[in-house]
């Protein structure tokens, strides 16, 4: 691979002691120049259509760690950072959040923190959706074990963060579905999540035993198939006694309180009668 397809391979940016690693002569490296690269900084080459974030990280001598790491291994997310989230251990600034300590070995190339750090610093910094969402993922998804991540964080300034974690149990299976939890839980109702029926199949909340509660997507109907199948589902559970109410994502992040109060209404009203 020539240097400047090694370059862009790398987003377009690297320190020049990565390329000579790699086995670019210093002449090849120079050579850079003619394909339009430049040096924002010495020691550091950059293509005009680098990506900024990584740009960014290389020349403040940071790692790109937490939400804008988590995005980069394609953690579950619901809200993309408004700043870059960096581990740095030279200075601290209002342009971006910044995280210290690393524990784990980074990617070898790129200036992205390990994903284990990703996550311990998600637990400790984003919002509880985010968090728990980044945790999962990261387990499910990516075989990250839960003890490693736990023995990182014994000390006592780590407790909501242990909380947290506590809460990424595998049975979520999205963002919306976490985010419903964490509601459910803040207005105190009993529930079961992920309940298999018979007849019906999972759903994703079980309240009080006899109000189902589904969260469901846009592309959870993504076709007509999809769609007949789920008015069967729920039709058969209204068949055998139970109530039904199903939200997009939407209103459970912008409508919150409505949401609440139609399952109030509905527990209020009664199990309804076969």
């Amino acid at each position: 691979m020539d240097p400047l397809d090694f370059l862009k391979s790398l987003g377009g940016v690297a320190r020049v002691g990565l390329l000579r690693r790699e086995g670019y002569s210093e002449r090849a490296v120079r050579g850079l120049s003619f394909a339009g690269a430049h040096q924002p900084r010495k020691g550091v080459w950059a293509l005009p259509d680098a990506d900024p974030e990584l740009l960014h990280a290389i020349i403040d001598n940071s790692l790109l760690t937490c939400a804008s790491s988590g995005s980069r291994y394609q953690l579950w997310l619901k809200d993309r950072p408004a700043r870059l989230h960096l581990a740095s251990k030279h200075h601290r600034s209002r342009r971006f959040a910044t995280h210290g300590q690393l524990r784990f070995e980074p990617d070898r190339r790129l200036p992205i923190a390990s994903i284990e750090d990703t996550v311990i610093h998600g637990l400790t910094c984003l919002s509880e959706v985010d968090a728990i969402a980044m945790a999962q993922s990261a387990m499910q998804h990516h075989g990250v074990p839960r003890v490693v991540l736990e023995s990182e964080m014994t000390a006592k300034y780590f407790g909501t963060a242990r909380k947290r974690l506590a809460k990424a149990d595998g049975l979520s299976e999205s963002v919306p579905e976490i985010s419903a939890r964490i509601l459910f839980d803040s207005a105190g109702l009993k529930f079961r999540r992920q309940v298999k029926i018979a007849g019906v199949g999972r759903v994703d909340f079980l309240i009080e035993d006899w109000l189902i509660v589904e969260i469901n997507g846009f592309q959870f109907h993504g076709s007509r198939e999809a769609w007949r199948k789920d008015m069967s589902r729920s039709n058969t559970a209204q068949i055998q006694g139970y109530a039904v109410l199903s939200y997009p994502p939407e209103q459970i992040w912008n409508s919150p309180e409505m949401v609440l109060r139609e399952i109030l209404a509905m527990l209020e009203r009664g199990r309804p009668r076969v």
